[in-house]
């Protein structure tokens, strides 16, 4: 490589090729007139072996650790390390971890590599388990992965892994050398060490209450038996605890999803019927909780006997007019990815009669119910006088 002869190109600079390396923001002239600019190579930590080279050459550190490149010239170094020693990250004029770095050298450089020894060192290794997605962290900086990764820490360091699910996932907890369910743990790492972060497609509101404390009410994504391929949309109250969940009722005209007790015969006063904008659902159990009214409104009051009759359960069709299906009831969840089971409506009561169109055979969304008798209903099996907060649950199947 041919040598220039370096003139003083600004006070301070000092004087000779010896000085390169310790004044590498310095600009020379070479013989020629070809401006040239200094590049020196520091190396710092537990460096035992190895190379770190340039393109072009002139950098081969460590026997030749400072040199000079003509300005304007693209410069790469690279890290070649000894089986001791891992490479750690650039410094100065170099930023980042990869082993390879492009400078411009537009000015004189310095660049710092560091290093570190593997021989005290020991081998964090994360993997992931469950259904769902998501990251794993570690602090000290070292871990980010979403998938199987491996990093190396001094033995003795503290490191700090946090879990963190994607958008429809919940964090399910840590197996190996982390246990528990919060989403962070910390390992003192003496040796090597397995951790195994978990993740789940959530089946109800509360679990993702209980995963993140902070959730706000809102619309959610849960899955039917934590099972991805059987996803449906839910609103999550998440305001109470534990957390309740909802389905959205889209159809939401005054006849549609509503209940009714029509008066006539021995029941007096004013026709009592309840519309229902949400139902809430039990994932677990993929049943309609009848009675729940936080987001219904009732108008009306009947007397039967000395029952005060002003709230109807979902999905409900009464009447107390002898051999007359007075009664009323729409079940519609038409936007939802569920349909009324077969079998889940039936008449009772005292000479009950009444309808149901079409017949639920689970994949019926939609169903028109009459109900009546002296007195009798059309509403979910099982119900019993279902009036007020009587109403037995509605049984649905998934129907995407």
């Amino acid at each position: 490589m041919r040598t220039p002869r370096l003139l003083l190109s600004r006070a301070g600079c000092g004087i000779g090729l010896l000085l390169v390396a310790a004044y590498g923001g310095c600009d020379f002239q070479s013989g020629d007139s070809s401006q040239v600019a200094s590049l020196s190579l520091k190396v710092k930590g537990d460096y035992s072996g190895g190379s770190i080279v340039s393109k072009p050459e002139g950098i081969d550190c460590g026997s030749t650790c400072a040199t000079t490149f003509a300005v304007g010239s693209k410069v790469e170094l690279s890290v070649t390390t000894s089986d001791s020693s891992e490479f750690v990250g650039w410094e100065g004029a170099c930023t980042g971890s990869s082993a390879t770095c492009s400078l411009s050298m537009d000015a004189g450089k310095e660049v710092i590599a560091t290093f570190r020894s593997k021989s005290n060192r020991a081998d964090l290794t994360v993997s992931f388990g469950g259904a769902g997605a998501g990251t794993v962290t570690s602090q000290p900086v070292g871990l980010q992965c979403s998938s199987e990764c491996t990093g190396g820490f001094e033995k003795g360091t503290m490191v700090t892994l946090t879990a963190a699910p994607d958008a429809t996932s919940v964090f399910s907890g840590w197996t190996g050398a982390c246990t528990g369910s919060a989403r962070t743990c910390m390992v003192t790492l003496m040796d090597a060490a397995q951790v195994t972060a978990n993740f789940a497609n959530p089946e109800t509101c509360e679990q993702i209450r209980a995963d993140a404390p902070t959730s706000m009410d809102g619309n959610r994504k849960l899955f039917v038996g934590g099972d991805q391929t059987k996803s449906f949309d839910a609103f999550c109250l998440m305001s109470v605890s534990p957390a309740l969940t909802y389905l959205n009722l889209t159809k939401t005209a005054a006849t549609e999803n509503y209940s009714q007790y029509t008066t006539g015969g021995s029941a007096t006063g004013t026709t009592v019927k309840t519309n229902y904008t949400k139902v809430r659902f039990d994932p677990l159990t993929l049943r309609i909780d009848t009675n729940d009214k936080r987001y219904a409104t009732s108008v009306g009051a009947v007397m039967q006997g000395t029952n005060n009759v002003t709230s109807m359960p979902y999905g409900t069709a009464m009447g107390c007019q002898n051999g007359t299906a007075n009664g009323l009831a729409n079940i519609d969840l038409t936007g939802t990815a569920f349909a009324v089971a077969t079998g889940a409506l039936a008449l009772g009561g005292t000479t009950p009669t009444g309808t149901t169109t079409p017949t639920p055979n689970g994949q019926v969304r939609a169903t028109v119910l009459t109900g009546g008798g002296n007195c009798g209903w059309n509403a979910p099996t099982g119900a019993n006088n279902p009036f007020n907060g009587n109403g037995a649950p509605l049984t649905v199947v998934y129907f995407p």
